[in-house]
């Protein structure tokens, strides 16, 4: 992402895990799209889903790997 610019993720909030569609900026800010306040749990803190699977989740390392 050069200066300036997002990268659309999906964002899950930390507190309560509801998934949102999220921009992800260079400073690796992420702001859930359409949520100027963040999450309706009330939380500011995302991380983004790396591997989504169908329901939003990341998807879980499979055991012994």
């Amino acid at each position: 992402m050069p200066g300036g610019q997002s990268e659309r993720i999906l964002g899950e909030c930390l507190a309560c895990r509801s998934v949102y569609a999220a921009q992800q900026w260079a400073d690796g800010a992420i702001k859930p799209i359409g949520a100027k306040n963040g999450c309706r749990c009330g939380s500011t803190e995302f991380r983004a889903i790396e591997n989504p699977t169908l329901d939003g989740r990341q998807e879980e390392d499979p055991i012994g790997e």
